[in-house]
């Protein structure tokens, strides 16, 4: 019995000696990585301490660009013993965002962040997981809820050429006021509010995420098989999908549906898939070029007819050019 208790006593002491050295590692890891990133700030980076989970603990953490800046009053990362790969982050109720110099109030309820890790991908995320609601800004609403799942998908024989990893994500955002988004520096355009949008995305991009450093990867691609965006009372639903051709513009097709033309319209320039100046002709020609065909020869999801009461308008990007009923009306935008 005593040789016992002396043996589960040595254990329990290598596994703290362990667990509170990897605390003590990761901490110093994250410090040197905030340290060496001057878009990263932190006051302080702890061992958490805590002998139910082992992580770090950051106080006053902030992410700042030249166009907006983002601070907390504190932020725990951590990982359970009965769930080694998924990272949980707990963050606070409140922070405080600066835009263009002004700073003001963020608050949102119940938000929740967790990421798994798959260390045959080179630590890349695996899924993450994000979660919020009824976010508000200096006291305003901003957004009723936030949700939003990714997954590691294959890469499959149709990924664009520059692409070396894809996510699978359900995106879930109602109630966003396009205020709120035009204090944060962001310009809805003709779009009017609130927005909502709905449904699945696959992305794809130009190198593997992952924990351990090294640069961030961009967005080379994107496809849905139908993300639905309202904004008010306008419903506008999105079917296509866009890749980076090798001078960096889209290249693909994408569709449109909607019962409501003129706001079909001035959605579209709003979300920057056909120039502005072009909505007049449009408004012209709608009924003619909903008719157009798509081209069946660029990969992508199927495209369904549109409903009764409904129009499909195709917006076709090759060549570097935008075309809409086989008539070229300006460049292809960026990806």
């Amino acid at each position: 019995m005593r040789g016992t208790v002396i043996g589960t006593g040595l254990v329990l002491a290598l596994l703290a000696g362990g667990w509170l050295g990897a605390e003590t590692l990761a901490s110093n890891r994250v410090a040197a990585l905030i340290a060496d990133d001057p878009s990263l700030q932190a006051a302080s980076v702890a061992p958490l301490r805590d002998p139910r989970r082992i992580g770090i603990a950051l106080s006053e953490p902030a992410w700042s660009d030249p166009a907006l800046g983002v601070s907390l009053p504190w932020a725990r990362l951590y990982l359970s013993p009965t769930s080694p790969l998924t990272a949980r982050l707990d963050l606070p109720d409140g922070g405080q965002v600066t835009q263009a110099g002004q700073v003001m109030q963020l608050d949102l309820s119940a938000p929740t962040a967790s990421m798994a890790l798959s260390p045959l991908n080179g630590m890349a995320p695996n899924r993450l997981d994000v979660q919020a609601r009824d976010l508000t800004l200096d006291g305003q609403p901003l957004a009723q809820g936030l949700s939003l799942q990714a997954r590691l998908a294959g890469l499959g024989s149709d990924a664009p050429r520059p692409a070396r990893a894809a996510y699978d994500i359900d995106l879930g955002l109602t109630g966003l006021q396009v205020g709120g988004l035009a204090q944060l520096g962001l310009d809805p355009g003709p779009i009017p509010g609130p927005l909502s949008v709905q449904g699945p995305l696959r992305i794809w991009l130009d190198g593997t995420p992952s924990v351990t450093g090294g640069a961030s990867p961009q967005v080379v691609g994107w496809q849905t098989a139908g993300l639905d965006l309202r904004a008010d009372t306008i419903g506008l639903r999105i079917v296509g999908r866009l890749s980076r051709e090798d001078q960096g513009l889209a290249e693909g097709q994408v569709a449109l549906y909607s019962t409501d033309a003129d706001a079909m319209i001035g959605m579209a320039a709003g979300l920057g898939l056909i120039p502005a100046q072009a909505g007049m002709l449009l408004r012209a020609g709608l009924s003619q070029l909903s008719q157009a065909d798509l081209d069946d020869t660029l990969p992508g999801p199927d495209f369904p007819d549109a409903a009764q009461g409904e129009l499909r308008l195709p917006i076709i990007m090759r060549d570097g050019q935008l075309i809409l009923g086989g008539v070229p009306i300006g460049p292809a935008p960026a990806i």
